[in-house]
């Protein structure tokens, strides 16, 4: 049993989507060498239940998938991996796996930054043999599980000595680099450990992402503000054939090359439409942020693209505003609202997954018998899964995009509207034959820090499992750029016609906000304020008169009616949940998410 470790901080410590997107793929890569080197050597791989691809993307998870298909959004390979060897060739297939991902990452550092450097600490890569004479399969799965986790808390810290040395901007665990590799554009110039260097240079070097043809710049991963226009953009597209629709994002076009040209992986759900122009192939993936207006500010620009002339980019600065204000009113009087400012980062993760392998069955005194017949099909429904669900989020329905899927993993951005209908879609794909799963939604700023928003995801999954000992949870929260967060945290039960916690959260979301209540569904602020000034005495009284409390304040403060059952059916769930070191139950939680979800994340072309 081989485990590459480290996996969740290498990852999250990105700062943009493409970063986040080559880490993934890179511990991918890795525990795939590891699999193969295991192959190689005689040994039958369990998980994965097949031999990965040479060339792997996207980040195992810590559970238990196959395959990989080298493209974003594929299923993942493992970074556990299992595998039965010769009788006494574990330790050696062992040894030799980990030496070759070493090898392996190595080559790496020297291909990303033009000389061996060393990253104490990355790739970490433990694993432990157990010999046959300790019983049948699943006696020696239960002793490689704990023999596992105590060597995890075996640690060698390596000696190093590089005083005077400025740190890692992403990993302060590492000292940066005293000088950006060769060739690396201006806008990615940053002060980067060899490590971060690796992430960042990786679809340069022959990693994922890598579709330039002779002479082009491979495309990146899409960018937070690509992914939060795509429902605006996706209508535009369809608008092209209107004069004024194509001569605004020509404009719009125009004044962008004159800053940038880099060029972005597409959407999926664009793939279908194959641009047949340059404005169309434009608008579909490169012009994420451009749709915005207040992207066009010149001090901001200025800093960003120092190279422009100032006259050049001041009268482009000018354009493009101008282009950007033009195509969000002809986009409006064709009933389309300007593009949401706020997108969402999915994470899922089946709930004990560890013990489920161990044969447990939740809810049920029965047990599995633990062969490696059943881990491998165990392994194949994930693999299954996870290919199902990258089917599912990247549908134009959904505007989705995986950054890593294992089946018991997952990782995903979503524009705001379409987010909660993608945790619906890809929590309803996982067969009853798996364990249930928790979900944390986290909507965020598209110019937030991404690195704080994925690790305030994981923090939102943690909630979710806490929510009950038997998990299942749903966790829906925001984060704001000034750093306010709010969560709400539910179960994944569905009532008798179907209807569950998303449903009930995505009555915010239809529509266009408005200001003036009533049955538009404004649904003003100020529900906010009294529910938290009258927490107390509302979650006090009994549940029919808190329900009558709640429609009325609800409608009071211009919300629908439907709106109202739903915020009642949410804060009911709510004020049930215990709460560890706070007396009595909460009810401003799923008020607030709701309040946030209409005036932040409706409208935009959803």
């Amino acid at each position: 049993m081989i485990a590459v470790s480290g996996v969740q901080q290498f990852i999250t410590e990105s700062r943009t989507t493409s970063d986040l997107s080559a880490g993934s793929a890179i511990v991918a890569r890795l525990s795939a060498r590891a699999a193969r080197e295991c192959a190689s050597r005689g040994a039958r791989l369990v998980f994965p239940a097949v031999v990965p691809l040479e060339q792997a993307s996207n980040k195992p998870d810590d559970g238990l998938a196959s395959g990989s298909t080298g493209t974003p959004g594929a299923p993942t390979v493992p970074n556990r991996i299992v595998a039965l060897a010769p009788e006494g060739k574990g330790a050696e297939v062992a040894a030799a796996a980990d030496h070759a991902v070493r090898q392996d990452w190595a080559g790496l550092v020297r291909e990303a930054v033009g000389r061996p450097v060393a990253t104490p600490g990355m790739p970490s890569v433990q694993w432990v043999s157990v010999p046959a004479s300790a019983g049948d399969y699943a006696e020696q799965w239960d002793a490689a599980q704990r023999l596992l986790v105590a060597r995890k808390r075996i640690r060698a810290f390596d000696a190093v000595d590089e005083p005077d040395r400025e740190l890692c901007s992403l990993s302060p665990r590492w000292t940066a680099e005293p000088e950006p590799p060769k060739g690396v554009p201006s806008h990615e110039r940053d002060r980067l450990a060899a490590a971060n260097w690796v992430k960042r240079r990786y679809r340069r070097i022959g990693g994922a992402g890598d579709d330039g043809g002779p002479g082009e710049v491979p495309r990146g991963f899409p960018s937070t503000s690509s992914i939060a226009s795509a429902p605006f953009r996706f209508l535009v597209l369809a608008a092209m054939s209107d004069r004024q629709v194509s001569r605004a994002v020509s404009a719009l076009h125009v004044a962008a090359q004159v800053l940038d040209r880099g060029r972005e992986q597409p959407l999926a759900a664009f793939a279908a439409d194959a641009p047949p122009t340059a404005d169309r192939s434009w608008l579909a993936g490169s012009a994420g942020r451009w749709v915005y207006r207040d992207t066009w500010q010149e001090d901001v620009l200025a800093r960003e693209f120092p190279s422009v002339p100032a006259e050049k980019r001041a009268r482009a600065v000018a354009e493009g505003e101008r282009a950007a204000h033009a195509l969000h009113k002809v986009m409006k009087d064709r009933g389309v609202g300007p593009p949401v400012l706020h997108l969402a980062v999915i994470a899922q993760d089946l709930d004990s997954m560890g013990r489920f392998l161990g044969g447990e069955v939740a809810g049920s005194r029965q047990r599995n018998a633990v062969t490696e017949a059943w881990h491998r099909q165990v392994s194949e429904r994930l693999s299954a899964l996870a290919r199902e669900t990258c089917e599912l989020l990247e549908e134009a329905d959904h505007f989705g995009v995986p950054v890593y899927a294992g089946g018991d993993d997952l990782l995903a951005f979503a524009p705001a509207a379409h987010a909660l209908a993608a945790a619906r879609a890809v929590q309803d794909a996982i067969p009853e034959t798996l364990p249930t799963a928790s979900t944390a939604v986290l909507f965020f700023h598209h110019r937030s820090s991404l690195q704080q928003a994925v690790s305030e995801a994981q923090r939102l999954l943690e909630a979710a499992k806490e929510q009950d000992e038997r998990k299942n949870g749903l966790a829906v929260g925001y984060l704001r750029r000034s750093g306010v967060r709010e969560q709400s945290v539910q179960a994944w039960t569905r009532t008798a016609d179907r209807r569950g916690p998303v449903e009930d959260f995505e009555e915010f979301l239809s529509g266009t906000p408005e200001s003036d209540g009533g049955d538009a569904g404004g649904l003003s602020l100020r529900l906010v304020q009294d529910c938290l000034r009258d927490e107390t005495e509302l979650v006090s009284l009994p549940d029919d008169l808190f329900a009558a409390e709640m429609r009325r304040l609800v409608t009071r403060h211009g919300g629908t009616r439907a709106q109202a059952e739903a915020l009642v059916r949410l804060a009911a769930a709510e004020r049930s949940r215990p709460v560890p070191g706070r007396r009595g139950p909460r009810l401003a939680e799923p008020v607030k998410v709701a309040a946030f979800l209409r005036q932040e994340c409706a409208g935009g072309g959803a």
